[in-house]
Formats: C-alpha cells, sequence, structure tokens
C-alpha cells in the first residue's frame, strides 16, 4: 500500500463531531462559570450574615419579622405552614435525594447519581457544625414544636436548598426537564419551606437566609462535582437522541 493510500485509509474526526465538542467545551466554561458566580454570592451573603449574628447586629430585624408574622397569624394558615416544614424536612429532603438518585441510576446507570445523596449529607454536616458555633436561642415557637437544635441556621431551609437546586441543576443539564421548570422548582421549594419556618416561630429571618445561601453554595459544590463527572463530552448520537425523546 502506498503512502497515498495509507493517508486516504486513516481514521478522520468527522467535522460535526469536531464541532460538537468545541462547542461543549464552550458550555462547560459557562457552567463552570455560573457555579463560581454563584459560589461566591453565596459565601459572601453568608459571612455577612454570620458576622451579624456573631454580633447579635440582627436583632431589631429579627424581631420586626417575627412580630409581623405572629400579627397575620391564621389557623389554615398555620396549619399549612406546618404541613409545609414537614414536607421539606431534612429527614423528607433526604428520602427525596435518596429515591432521584436510585432512579437516575437505573435510568443513566452512572456513578454521577452519587451527587443527589451527597448534598444533604454535606448539608447535614454543615448545619450541624455551624449550629454548633453560633448556638444561637430559637424564637419563643421552638418550645412549643419541641425544636431542641439551636437556630443559626435553618436546617430545614438550607438541606431544601441544597438538595433541591441540586437536584434540578442536574435534571436540567441531563435534559430531563426543562431550565425554566428548573430554576422555578429549585427556587420555589426552598423559599416555601424557609417561610414556614418564619411563620411556625422556629427560626429567625437570619436563620432562614443563611440556610438559603449555605444550601446554595452546597448546591454550587454538587453542579461542580457533577460537571467534573461529566468532563467527558457526550457523543452527538446521545445529544441527538435526546432531543428526539423530547427530554
Amino acid at each position: 500500500m502506498t503512502p497515498l493510500d495509507q493517508s486516504m485509509t486513516a481514521p478522520t474526526v468527522a467535522p460535526a463531531q469536531v464541532h460538537h465538542r468545541r462547542a461543549w467545551i464552550r458550555k462547560l466554561f459557562t457552567y463552570w462559570t455560573l457555579i463560581a458566580l454563584v459560589s461566591a454570592i453565596a459565601v459572601g451573603v453568608f459571612a455577612d450574615i454570620g458576622e451579624d449574628v456573631a454580633e447579635n447586629s440582627t436583632t431589631v430585624f429579627d424581631n420586626a419579622v417575627r412580630a409581623w408574622m405572629i400579627a397575620h397569624r391564621t389557623p389554615v394558615l398555620y396549619r399549612i405552614a406546618y404541613f409545609v416544614t414537614w414536607a421539606g424536612s431534612p429527614l423528607v429532603m433526604v428520602l427525596l435525594a435518596v429515591a432521584a438518585g436510585i432512579w437516575f441510576y437505573r435510568r443513566h446507570g452512572h456513578r454521577k447519581a452519587g451527587i443527589f445523596v451527597a448534598a444533604p449529607a454535606i448539608g447535614g454536616l454543615v448545619s450541624g457544625s455551624v449550629k454548633q458555633l453560633y448556638a444561637r436561642t430559637r424564637p419563643p415557637g421552638g418550645i412549643l414544636l419541641n425544636e431542641r437544635t439551636f437556630s443559626f441556621p435553618s436546617g430545614h431551609s438550607l438541606t431544601a436548598a441544597a438538595v433541591m437546586v441540586t437536584l434540578c441543576y442536574v435534571m436540567a443539564r441531563e435534559k430531563i426537564i426543562s431550565w425554566p421548570a428548573a430554576i422555578v422548582v429549585g427556587g420555589l421549594v426552598p423559599f416555601i419551606v424557609g417561610l414556614s419556618r418564619l411563620y411556625l416561630d422556629v427560626h429567625w429571618t437570619t436563620d432562614v437566609v443563611g440556610g438559603w445561601t449555605a444550601g446554595l453554595f452546597i448546591a454550587a459544590l454538587s453542579a461542580a462535582m457533577y460537571e467534573y463527572l461529566r468532563r467527558d463530552a457526550p457523543s452527538p448520537a446521545v445529544d441527538a437522541a435526546v432531543e428526539q425523546s423530547g427530554g
């Protein structure tokens, strides 16, 4: 075989595949930029609130919001808030994360499924450690509902944000749900759970905001882990199949 024949029979990379990989790399950098930005904002806000809480400079604000919540209580809304706080509890979020991980593994058969479980696990460690560090007393309503742990940050808000944002991010990246749906669900669920904690008078407002930001940071770490595991670009055939299936 002549050198010309060898060059003609040598494997070549299709232009479409090269274009696909370049586009994927550009998207990857975009996602990493988003993750870095969200992480920086979450850490900055949490650090600012944590400093204020440590200096007891949030008392006036926290008491004002608490007074407004108590003034607008009704029996019906209280029962709704109680149900929401149960549905958004760390235990329920852990069960949701485990179920999502099992479903994802059965469908995709990939180690990325472990990300779902890692989010609440890290959230629980962070929440417990920070609570012990600040040792902040809960509002009076915490005694009525037998809340025995410290107040800052809100474990419900933290875990809900960590789990739901992680879940929605991964499902959107895998094209299982749309990005608008991911943003709405991932933001709305932790928000409502946090409000329920305020309405039940078991947390101060800064506890809830601290929980949201800490949970968002954990979700950003989970997203970074996901992107690392996804570093091998999927083939164009896989992407095309997903698009055709409407995922």
